[in-house]
C-alpha cells in the first residue's frame, strides 16, 4: 500500500480541453482529481494534441504523466491499479515507455479493459499481467518521464498521437504495454475518418514508412490507401445505427462504474 501511495504521489494528469461541461462531468469527477490526490493541468486552445501534451510534460516534474481525454472517468481504485501494473512491468522492464488501457498487437489481437459510450460496449475484461502492445488507444496514455519521449508537434490535429508515441518508443528501443487499468470513455460515436483524421493518417504513413504496416485502433497504417477509404465508407454506412445505439454521453460516469462493476 505504501508503494502504491508513493507512485500516486508521483503522478500528474494532463488534458487538452475544448468543452468545460464534458470536463466537469467526467475527468473532474475522478477521485484522484476531485480529492486532490494528484494534480491536473488543462490546456485550452491548443492547435494540436501534441502541443498541449508537450506543454504538460514541461509543466511538471512528475515521474508518471497521464494524458487523459476530457471525457474519461477514472474509477476510484484507478491509481492503485496503475501502481500495481507499473510494479509488475518494472519487475522485468524498468525502462518501459508507455502504458495504455486498450491496445492492439501485431497479430491484430486486442487487449485491455474499458467502457466506450460511443460504441455502447464493454471492451475486453479483467486480466492479470500487463501485455506488450503495438498501439494503444488515445483516451488514456501513461508516459514514463524517464523515457525522454515527447509528442510530435508536426503531427496535425488530434488523431493518431498515441500510435506515434508508441512507435517513437519502439524506435528508441523501449516498449509499450496495456495494463488492467479500466476506465470509462464517455465518448460520442466517431462520425468520419475524413478531414483532420486523414491529414494525420497520411502524415503518419509518410513518417513511419519504414515500419509499415502498423496496426492502430482505428485504421491501420499501410502503404495502400484502400484501408482508409474502406474505413470511411464503413463509418458513413453505419453512422445512423451507431448513433442510435450509443450510450448517452451525458450520463454520470459513476453510475456506469456501478452498473458495470468496473
Amino acid at each position: 500500500m505504501t508503494e502504491a501511495r508513493d507512485l500516486i504521489a508521483d503522478i500528474h494528469i494532463v488534458a487538452a480541453v475544448n468543452d468545460e461541461e464534458v470536463l466537469q462531468n467526467n475527468l473532474m469527477r475522478s477521485a484522484l482529481i476531485a480529492e486532490g490526490q494528484v494534480e491536473l493541468n488543462c490546456y485550452r486552445g491548443a492547435v494540436t494534441a501534441s502541443q498541449a501534451y508537450n506543454e504538460g510534460i514541461d509543466d511538471t516534474s512528475a515521474g508518471i504523466i497521464v494524458f487523459a481525454h476530457q471525457d474519461v472517468f477514472l474509477p476510484d481504485n484507478w491509481g492503485e491499479a496503475l501502481a500495481k501494473s507499473v510494479a509488475a512491468i518494472e519487475a522485468h522492464d524498468p525502462d518501459w515507455a508507455v502504458i495504455g488501457a486498450w491496445g492492439i498487437d501485431d497479430t491484430g489481437e486486442y487487449s485491455g479493459h474499458a467502457w466506450s459510450s460511443g460504441l455502447s460496449l464493454r471492451l475486453g475484461a479483467r486480466f492479470d499481467a500487463p501485455v506488450e502492445t503495438r498501439c494503444i488507444d488515445e483516451f488514456v496514455i501513461i508516459l514514463r518521464r524517464g523515457s525522454g519521449l515527447r509528442f510530435d508537434e508536426a503531427l496535425p490535429g488530434f488523431h493518431l498521437y498515441a500510435a506515434d508515441i508508441v512507435l517513437s518508443a519502439r524506435k528508441a528501443g523501449m516498449k509499450a504495454y496495456v495494463a488492467d487499468i479500466p476506465a470509462i470513455h464517455n465518448s460520442k460515436p466517431v462520425r468520419t475518418y475524413s478531414g483532420g483524421y486523414s491529414d494525420a493518417w497520411f502524415y503518419m504513413r509518410q513518417k513511419w514508412q519504414d515500419f509499415l504496416p502498423v496496426p492502430t485502433l482505428t485504421v491501420p497504417l499501410t502503404r495502400s490507401v484502400f484501408p482508409l477509404l474502406r474505413a470511411r465508407l464503413r463509418l458513413w454506412r453505419s453512422l445512423k445505427r451507431r448513433l442510435a445505439r450509443a450510450t448517452n454521453s451525458q450520463v454520470n460516469p459513476r453510475e456506469l462504474v456501478r452498473e458495470l462493476d468496473l
